[in-house]
This record gives C-alpha cells, sequence and structure tokens, in this order.
C-alpha cells in the first residue's frame, strides 16, 4: 500500500515555476490555487492560461501568424482575470487520473467554489470523454464549459499486446540488444534526486519550453521515498542513470509525470529505448498507459490511441455576466473541434 505523500510540502518546494499554492480538500482531493499577485505562474499545470495560449505558441512549428494569435489572447486572457484560478483535482503533474468514485468529490468541490470564489475561474483538467462523461454533464449544469485542450496518447495493454507495430518491435530489440540495464528504484538520496532533475530540466525546460513544470531535486526525491510514484531507470556500463521515467499509478492507469536521458548516449536513440522500458512495464504489470501529450507522430507509429483531452472552465461573475457569456461562445465555436484538427496543428 502506498503511504501518503508530504502534503505538508510548499509547492514552491516542488516546482519552481508554480506560482500558485497546492491544497488538499477534505484530505484527499488536491488543488492548486493561483493569485493575481506575483509570483506569477509560468507552468501550464497551474496556468491553464498558459496551456492554452503560451505553450501553444511555443510548440507550433511554422505558424507565424497564428502564433502571434496565440500571444494576443494570451495578453487578454491576462486582462479578464484568468491568472487568478483555482484547478480542483489539480496535482501538480501533468496529467491527473481520477478513480471513479472521485468525480462526486471533483463535482461537488466545484460546486462549493464557485460561491466561495467569486471573482476566480475555477478549471478540471484532465478530462476524457469516454471517462468522464457524467462528470462533464454535471458540470455544465453548474455553468462550466468545456474547452479542448490538448491530445493525449494512450496504450492500452490490460489484456496484452493485441498487434506490435514495426517501430515498436524495433524499439524493443534495440533496448534488448543495448548495454543498458533496465533498473527500478523505490529509494533515492540527495545525489541521485539532483541527477534526475538534471536529466529531467535536459528535456523539459532547456529542450522544450519553459513553460513545462519546473521540479526540483525535493520533488523527485518525496515522490519517489514515500511511495507516491515510482523510479524507472536505464543504466550504462559504468553504473550512472542516463534515462529515467517517473511512473504514477492510479488502479488500472499509469502515466508518466516525469522523464529525462542524454540523447547522445545511444546510436539507437535513448527516448526510444526509454519508450521501450515503459512500455515493457505496462505490458507486465497490464495496465492503460497514458502517456500524455507531445510527440504525436513517434507515438502513433507505436500504436498509441489519439484521445481528445478537455479542460472545464467556470468564469466568475462580472457585468451583464460577459465573461460567461464569452466562454459559451468560445465553447460554441471549438465543441467540434476534434484530435484529428489538433494533430493536423502537430499535436
Amino acid at each position: 500500500m502506498k503511504k501518503t505523500a508530504p502534503w505538508a510540502h510548499s509547492l514552491q518546494e516542488w516546482m519552481v515555476n508554480a506560482g500558485a499554492e497546492l491544497h488538499w480538500e477534505s484530505g484527499a482531493l488536491p488543488i492548486t490555487i493561483t493569485h493575481k499577485q506575483k509570483p506569477f505562474a509560468s507552468c501550464y499545470i497551474t496556468s491553464p492560461k498558459i496551456a492554452w495560449f503560451d505553450y501553444a505558441a511555443d510548440e507550433l512549428q511554422g505558424h507565424f501568424f497564428l502564433k502571434a494569435l496565440l500571444k494576443i489572447f494570451s495578453h487578454l486572457a491576462n486582462s479578464i482575470g484568468m491568472s487568478d484560478n483555482a484547478i480542483v483535482g489539480n496535482f501538480p503533474i501533468s496529467t491527473n487520473v481520477w478513480r471513479t468514485v472521485d468525480d462526486v468529490a471533483l463535482f461537488q468541490t466545484c460546486q462549493s467554489f464557485k460561491h466561495q470564489r467569486l471573482s476566480s475561474f475555477i478549471f478540471v483538467r484532465n478530462l476524457l470523454m469516454y471517462k468522464h462523461q457524467q462528470l462533464i454533464l454535471d458540470l455544465k449544469k453548474i455553468g462550466f464549459v468545456t474547452l479542448p485542450a490538448r491530445v493525449v496518447y494512450e496504450f492500452d495493454l490490460r489484456m496484452g499486446m493485441k498487434v506490435k507495430p514495426s517501430h515498436l518491435t524495433r524499439d524493443l530489440s534495440a533496448l534488448k540488444k543495448s548495454k543498458l540495464k533496465v533498473s527500478s528504484m523505490d529509494l533515492i538520496d540527495d545525489l541521485q534526486a539532483e541527477r534526475l532533475q538534471s536529466l529531467y530540466e535536459l528535456i523539459y525546460i532547456k529542450k522544450h519550453s519553459v513553460y513545462n513544470a519546473n521540479y526540483t531535486p525535493a520533488f523527485f526525491k518525496d515522490m519517489i521515498n514515500t511511495k507516491w510514484m515510482s523510479c524507472l531507470n536505464l543504466i550504462n556500463e559504468e553504473g550512472e542513470i542516463v534515462a529515467f521515467a517517473l511512473l504514477h499509478q492510479i488502479g488500472d492507469t499509469l502515466t508518466v509525470p516525469a522523464l529525462g536521458y542524454f540523447e547522445s548516449e545511444t546510436k539507437a536513440g535513448i527516448y526510444r529505448l526509454l519508450f521501450a522500458s515503459i512500455y515493457q512495464y505496462t505490458l507486465e504489470h497490464q495496465l492503460l498507459l497514458n502517456y500524455s501529450s507531445g510527440a504525436g507522430d513517434f507515438k502513433r507509429k507505436r500504436g498509441a490511441q489519439s484521445r481528445l483531452e478537455y479542460t472545464a472552465v467556470k468564469a466568475p461573475a462580472s457585468f451583464l455576466n460577459w465573461k460567461s457569456r464569452l466562454l459559451g461562445w468560445i465553447g460554441q465555436k471549438t465543441e467540434h473541434l476534434t484530435h484529428d484538427d489538433l494533430i493536423r496543428l502537430g499535436a
């Protein structure tokens, strides 16, 4: 049984760019709360405004005018107070997974918060239509609007492997032939935590985007040493960790909140080998892997199912209810968007 993680920590000790506080509703439901006052959130996990506009603009290749438009929308979102928000059910990781019984707590908290936080936007991230249809309908009844957020990729190995795509076959073969050892850790020291943080930073912050969560060594140490998460490693012949994946399991669903690696470690491509080890772990434990967003082409070629993920949002009170009306209009304009539409933009 997993122990309780050290919730007494300030979120700033785990995430440099959080700009938010982590609260726990009834001791079980995580909520991140940001404020207009500094320090501002500069991470998409604690700021849907950044996820929709700043991060999206950062990720677009080409599309100059669309990038510029997203930046304009980002400034407009700030001006209407979207940086003052509460995100219900939001542990500070990319993909939150809830048990079915958690849906009731999520709805009840949202219902309570809409009366308690009249000046704040209220969000619920990581909603999938096939999993959370009833919750989405219930949230809409109390004034929430559901907006497309991103495309995530799932590998359902709960019944074993049905088809092995050729790209995956090559990855698994390359891992087997490599001189890297696959191992797991459930207890780490300060030096190992710093190693994981440095590998993570190389990929998520320096290579991809400063809007990703900028985790500290304390985050990795706390998540692993409390058994809240586990860590899968690739070790070279010198005994060094050259790649890792942080694994978080809720029920039969596995997510990978963080990973990192040295890109020049092997000719076969270290990311391919790391994914192969994650895939093997998922298969051995017969789990559903929600492999989050990004690297869509890579994941689709290895058999992933694409899913359109939504974020539900409730606007605060405003003159003539104009903020809610604006969200409703945006909801109507985006309700027919599909995962294929976002994939065409590079998701």
